[in-house]
C-alpha cells in the first residue's frame, strides 16, 4: 500500500513539475512583432494592413536579372568605382539583395563595403550586424525601403 501511495506521489510530482516548467516557458516567452508585420495592424482608416513578405522571389529575381543596373547604382550610392563593387559581387558570390544590405549597412556606418561583407561572412545575424555598426533598425529600414525605391524605379523603364 505504501509503494502505491509513493508511486502516485511519485506521478504527480512529475507531472506538476512539468506543467509548471511549460507554464514558465509560455509566460517568460518573449513575441516581439514588428510593427509591419502586425498581421491584425489596421490603418488609421479602419483599413485591414496587407502583410507584406520581404523574401519577395518575384523582386529578387528581377534584382538578378538587372545586376548591371543594380551595380551601376551601388557604385553611385558609395562613391566607388563600378569595377570595385562588381569584383566585390563575382568574389563573393553575392546576390544582388545582398549587396543592396551591405551596401546600406556600409553608407549608414560609415565603413567600406569589405568591412561590412567580412562582417556578413562571420555571422549572418542581421541584428548582430547592425548592433556592431550602431545603426538602429528603423534607421536601416528607411533607407532600404528607399533605396529599394530608387533601384527598381531605374530598373522599371528597362522592363519589356
Amino acid at each position: 500500500m505504501k509503494k502505491a501511495i509513493f508511486a502516485g506521489a511519485v506521478v504527480s510530482l512529475f507531472t506538476l513539475s512539468t506543467i509548471t516548467v511549460n507554464a514558465e516557458n509560455i509566460a517568460s516567452a518573449n513575441y516581439y512583432v514588428h510593427p509591419h508585420h502586425d498581421h491584425d495592424a489596421t490603418t488609421d482608416d479602419g483599413e485591414h494592413h496587407r502583410h507584406h513578405h520581404h523574401h519577395n522571389k518575384k523582386a529578387n529575381k528581377m534584382l538578378e536579372n538587372h545586376k548591371k543596373e543594380v551595380v551601376k547604382y551601388i557604385s553611385n550610392y558609395l562613391n566607388q568605382p563600378e569595377a570595385n563593387i562588381n569584383k566585390s559581387v563575382e568574389q563573393h558570390k553575392m546576390k544582388m539583395k545582398q549587396l543592396i544590405f551591405i551596401a546600406v549597412v556600409s553608407k549608414l556606418s560609415n565603413k567600406p563595403l569589405e568591412n561590412i561583407i567580412a562582417q556578413k561572412g562571420k555571422t549572418n545575424s542581421f541584428k548582430e550586424i547592425l548592433d556592431n555598426n550602431n545603426i538602429k533598425r528603423e534607421q536601416f529600414f528607411e533607407e532600404m525601403k528607399r533605396v529599394h525605391r530608387d533601384i527598381f524605379t531605374q530598373i522599371e523603364p528597362t522592363k519589356n
